[in-house]
């Protein structure tokens, strides 16, 4: 499937919005996929298979992404650009399974700023069904600009958003 969306890219979507639908598309795809694996990635390497997520900026900016991967004791977040439609790492953040035990790690979380798609958490996962979580162990930020994971205070963070909430 992956040469097949890249020979489309490369041959006949000059579109910029389709090129970006079809990342998308490819990044849900992968994510229906995503296994359990011992792999070690290098800043610099090209993701091919692992899940993830975009991130969004300015509407349909979609340069940045995150995608995971884990082992038997740590889970990987790897922090990717897209390039020449190639998802490359250019940093990765390893969480301890121990710190998830009880908790959860989630994504698009609230400052002062509002809604934010760069800042991701571990949050205290609760058993109400409240739409957000407001307990936070521990956060950091994709920061585009720098091109790395800033591990970011807690208290910086107001809340992140339930994805489970009314379902």
């Amino acid at each position: 499937m992956y040469n097949f969306v890249r020979i489309v890219l490369n041959s006949t979507l000059t579109n910029d919005f389709m090129k970006k639908f079809i990342y998308i598309f490819v990044l849900i795809v992968s994510s229906c996929y995503s296994q359990q694996s011992n792999k070690k990635y290098l800043i610099g390497e090209e993701i091919n298979n692992e899940s993830g997520f975009l991130l969004e900026k300015d509407g349909f900016d979609y340069t940045f992404g995150i995608a995971f991967s884990h082992s038997e004791t740590q889970t990987f977040l790897l922090f990717f650009k897209i390039e020449n439609t190639k998802k490359i790492i250019i940093d990765i953040l390893a969480i301890d399974k121990k710190d998830l035990s009880g908790n959860k790690l989630t994504e698009y979380c609230y400052s002062k700023k509002g809604a934010d798609s760069e800042l991701i958490a571990i949050v205290e996962e609760s058993n109400s069904d409240s739409e957000f979580y407001t307990k936070i162990l521990k956060a950091w930020r994709a920061n585009r600009k720098s091109e790395k994971f800033e591990k970011i205070k807690p208290k910086k963070i107001l809340k992140c958003n339930n994805e489970s909430y009314g379902i």
